[in-house]
């Protein structure tokens, strides 16, 4: 996936928060605030025996996931392009004075260019760098390992085969890891079939790949329809 269709599935998702027509696809779903793949996020990151760890979320939308992290007593910033949907988090996150969130409205690329090393314990994308090819993958796998402590966490998630999305669309190529689809709306997705291509670009880059979740999510940007999802924890 070219810069220009990365930047131009960030601009379509910023456009529906804009019309008020999308408020976060787990919004009111089972993976609001719970998934197999956080909850395996926040016992990596427990594991490391740190008190109030930093971590960053990654296109958080509509930061229901940063938001659990900074009640779990993390140190949380939650990245997301749209200014819709930052208004929107920023306004939940006022009734939670007392947590350790901080709300950023910036570009993901931007964003992870400016980390400074050993400056984070976790890194979270949920369903996120299914928009990359495999070359922006592994530069954000370079820069977000330099910004992790030693024995740090990146999670990274990825739609599965056989998501709701997968069937509206039209395969525009084939890769190591699965088909990209362009969907009905525009955007440009993997679909995850082989996770064992994805967990070796992570380890190309210096990870030591520690756990692979696979869950599904009823309702999940389709009502009556069911997400499809896979997730990678590597350790620096």
């Amino acid at each position: 996936m070219a810069g220009k269709e990365k930047n131009e599935a960030a601009e379509l998702f910023s456009d529906v928060w804009q019309r008020g027509s999308y408020s976060g696809f787990s919004r009111n779903t089972s993976g609001e605030t719970s998934t197999p793949f956080l909850e395996a996020f926040l016992r990596h990151v427990r594991a490391l025996g740190m008190p109030r760890p930093r971590v960053v979320e990654l296109g958080a939308g509509s930061c229901d996931h940063a938001l659990r992290c900074a009640r779990e007593d993390f140190s949380t910033t939650a990245v997301e392009y749209s200014g819709v949907a930052v208004a929107a988090a920023r306004e939940r996150a006022a009734g939670y004075p007392n947590l350790s969130l901080e709300i950023v409205q910036a570009d993901l690329f931007a964003f992870t260019a400016r980390l400074g090393p050993d400056s984070c314990s976790g890194v979270y994308a949920n369903s996120v760098f299914h928009f990359l090819s495999a070359e922006e993958r592994r530069t954000q796998y370079r820069i977000l390992r330099n910004a992790l402590v030693e024995r740090g966490v990146l999670g990274i998630s990825f739609k599965a085969r056989g998501d709701a999305l997968e069937a509206r669309g039209s395969v525009v190529r084939d890769t190591a890891a699965g088909p990209v689809v362009q969907g009905d709306d525009g955007i440009r997705r993997l679909f995850v079939e082989r996770v064992d291509a994805l967990a070796d670009e992570m380890r190309v880059e210096g990870y030591a790949v520690r756990e692979v979740v696979r869950w599904s999510v009823p309702g999940y940007n389709i009502s009556q329809q069911r997400g499809e999802f896979v997730g990678i924890f590597a350790a620096r």
